[in-house]
This record gives C-alpha cells, structure tokens and sequence, in this order.
C-alpha cells in the first residue's frame, strides 16, 4: 500500500488506454497457438512471483521478434499478450495505476472511477473480448461462468473484487466491475483536506442553481440546456430530481396510463457520469443511458430450476457493481421487495406500479412485498416505503371530449409516518382540485432537505 500524500504526485485524470482492434486479438490468439506448440505456459493467474511473470513476457516478446513482428510494437504487444494470457488483460494496466478505485466495463465500453470522479474511457474492445477475459478470470478462480451461472463473484489475487455478468443475463453485452481497496493509505489530516468532514449545503453546491432564470446564468452542459429548456411545470421538477439522483422515485397509475413512457422519458435526464443499472423480469424499460448494465431474470424460480432469481442478481448488482442508481421493472409481483431493498441500501430506484391514487399505490406496494416476504409484517414493509422511497408521481387517463389524454394528476413526497404508523404525505402537486400547488423552487429545496 502506498500513503499518497508522500510518496505520490497525484495525476489529474487517469491514464489512456490505446483500444484492442481486430489485429491485435487475432495477435492474441496467434500467440497463443504458438505457446501451446512450444510447451510454454502462462504463469497461474494468483502467481505472486514477478520474475516468473517476466520471464513469461521475455518469452512472448522473443516469439513476436521470431515472426517478424516490427521491433517497435514489440514491447507494447508483448505486454498486451502478456496481460490477456495472465492477468485480467488491458484492464491490469489501469490496476497498476493507485488512484484507480474501481474498473467498469460495458459492452466493451470501459469507465473507471478515478479518485473519486467517473471517467469514460471509450470502447477499448469488442465485446467479446472482455467476455473471453471474464470466462478466463472465472475458470483461473475455481469458479464458473457458463450456462445456468451468468455471474461471477471472484477475489483477485491483489485483493480486489472481480465481478462479471455475461449474456443472456445481461442484455447488453459483457458486464465487468473490478473494485479495488486499500490501495492507498490516507491519513485523517488528509482526509480532512479533501472534505471527507465538512459539512455540505446543498445550496452551494449548484444543484439548485440550475432552476434559476436562464437568462441569467450560463449554459454549462447539455443535461442543464434540457433541463432549463423546460416550462416551470411538474416536469421540470421530476427531471431536475432524476438528474441529481436527489430521490428514488415510484410512477404509479392505472393500466395505459403512460407510466413506462414516463419513466422512460426521465431516464434520458439520467446523469451521464454515473454508471446506471436496470433490474426486469422481462424487457419493457426503452433507457436512454450511454451506460447501463441492464438484466433480465425471473422473480422466482420453481424447485429444483436451474439459474439465477431476481433477487440473487439485486444483491450481485448493488452489492458489488457499484450502480448510481437502479431503475426496476414494472412491480407486479416479488419485484415490490426487490425495489424496497435497493431504495434502502443507499443508492436511488426507479420503477412503476398500478394504482389508481398515490394511497392505493403505497397499499399495493405493500400488499406485494408482504406477498414475498410475509414474515416481515406491515410495521417493518411499512418502514421500508418510508425510508426508502421519496417521491412518488400519478399519471392518470383523462376523458376529454371523447379523446383519452395521460397525464400527471399528483406528486407526493413521503416523510416518514405518524404516530398513528400512517403515512405523512406531502402533495407538492394537484392537477386538478381546490388544493392545486405549483411545482417551484421550494418542492427542490424541500426534496433537498428530506433525507
């Protein structure tokens, strides 16, 4: 472990990676077939010995020259070889780098999380390259990622955490997240400097700032053009909460009443810098996001069925691939648990429900986790919803002159519940009726203030 604040000068952005092309896998494998005839093999993946390493990379490096390869790309596919054949392939130079805290990769999209900020590395390979290294880091590990055992949960041997979804479980290609810990011992004076203990005022931190005139302030991004773009009207203030992550969110309302339309439509305000997962039972959600890990698994399997459940893929998903945020399948069924446990582990959910009002929605929400989970009774679901759960939106179909219109008839934040064990409901707007609210600055800053 290294003390960054001595014995490093810290870079500002994390390295680049030049991307794998067609030539350089078909290197991979033509390597490869020559190790083999040559009776050489790769070094164990957990081998702790560098020099056996290196000298497995002299080995590489002296077949590259013996097939004429040009002398000065040898060194470079040397390592790449290298690397494919016994580490965790290109990924393993971002490992090399200590203020790497954690590698994602997406359908051959690689990002990392790089001394706390996210950054988007690009497509470094096809997607069947970081498949082929997840098989390989499996099959190195004792374990297995074939068949009915999409995932993998491995140890890597410097001590990171090596996480893999594969198709058909992930419907987006390969998925890969590698955490890594302790890499860098900080002390608590430095700590202390980067601002792990101050105090945060969400109004200096230009979240709010954003619902301020646009005439009067800059055009930072294209998120807050859109944003701005927008009419002073519920809309604003549900894409403004998405953007920020500032709440999980449920869109309840009856059959055909656009609330899949609705939530799809929010996900295009998603945060570009935040890696994004979906949880389903079957394809609905239609996310506008650069990078998702998307599944698809049953909520239940019968005894003795081979495969994974939706809730083993929850717990590989929050748990270890690190989501921002998680949008889940329309609740109908054991997915109502599913939701309540990813808005209570600390991140922000996303999903839909029937129901005719915001009341029978929080009933219905309840009546199906109980249905999941019965010994944990209304008092500990009921808890759930209101810790977990921070705004919820009514879309509704109106009958207007002989033409169905869905529209948005409410959105209440929840605030936890009174003595009587009820909700407290706060309606920050009303489409129609006496208690009709506008939706301005104080629903943000109360939003901000709730949790």
């Amino acid at each position: 472990m290294v003390n960054s604040g001595t014995s490093l000068i810290h870079p500002t952005v994390p390295p680049t990676l030049q991307p794998l092309n067609q030539s350089d896998l078909l290197l991979i494998e033509r390597v490869r077939e020559e190790l083999v005839q040559r009776g050489i093999n790769p070094p164990s993946w957990r081998e702790a010995d560098s020099e056996k390493r290196r000298r497995f990379y002299d080995e590489v490096r002296s077949i590259l020259i013996d097939q004429g390869e040009n002398r000065s790309s040898v060194n470079r596919n040397a390592q790449i070889i290298t690397d494919a054949l016994s580490g965790v392939g290109l990924l393993d130079q971002l490992l090399r780098d200590p203020y790497v805290e954690e590698i994602f990769v997406r359908n051959g999209v690689v990002a990392v999380e790089y001394d706390g900020s996210f950054y988007h590395l690009g497509k470094l390979a096809d997607d069947s390259y970081f498949e082929n290294l997840a098989v390989h880091v499996a099959d190195q590990g004792g374990a297995t990622l074939r068949g009915d055992r999409p995932a993998v949960l491995i140890d890597l041997p410097g001590g990171e955490r090596f996480t893999a979804i594969v198709p058909r479980l992930s419907t987006e290609g390969t998925a890969i997240n590698i955490r890594t810990f302790g890499r860098r011992v900080r002390t608590l004076e430095e700590m202390e400097q980067t601002g792990t203990f101050a105090k945060c005022d969400p109004t200096s931190i230009g979240l709010l700032q954003t619902f301020t005139n646009p005439a009067e302030k800059d055009t930072r991004s294209e998120l807050t053009c859109r944003i701005q773009s927008l009419k002073d009207t519920p809309d604003r203030f549900l894409a403004w909460m998405v953007a920020n992550l500032a709440g999980s969110l449920m869109i309840a309302g009856e059959m055909g009443s656009g609330k899949t339309t609705l939530l799809n439509a929010l996900s295009g305000f998603l945060p570009v810098s935040a890696p994004i997962a979906a949880l389903e039972t079957f394809r609905e959600l239609e996310i506008q996001h650069p990078f998702l890990l998307r599944t698809v698994a049953p909520a239940e399997l019968s005894p003795g069925t081979p495969g994974v459940t939706l809730d083993w893929v929850l717990n590989v998903i929050y748990t270890r691939m690190n989501p921002a945020a998680i949008l889940v399948g329309e609740v109908v069924g054991n997915e109502a648990l599913q939701f309540l446990k990813a808005t209570c582990l600390g991140r922000k959910a996303l999903t839909t429900i029937h129901g005719g009002t915001i009341e029978e929605s929080l009933m219905r929400l309840e009546q199906l986790a109980l249905a999941a989970a019965p010994e944990l009774g209304l008092a500990a679901v009921r808890s759930m919803v209101a810790m977990g759960l921070d705004v919820i939106a009514l879309m509704g179909r109106v009958n207007r002159s002989g033409r169905v219109q869905r529209t948005l008839q409410a959105i209440a934040t929840i605030k936890g519940i009174n003595a009587k064990g009820d909700y407290c409901l706060n309606y920050l707007y009303r489409a129609e009726g006496d208690e009709s609210l506008p939706v301005f600055e104080q629903a943000y800053h109360q939003l901000e203030g709730m949790k």
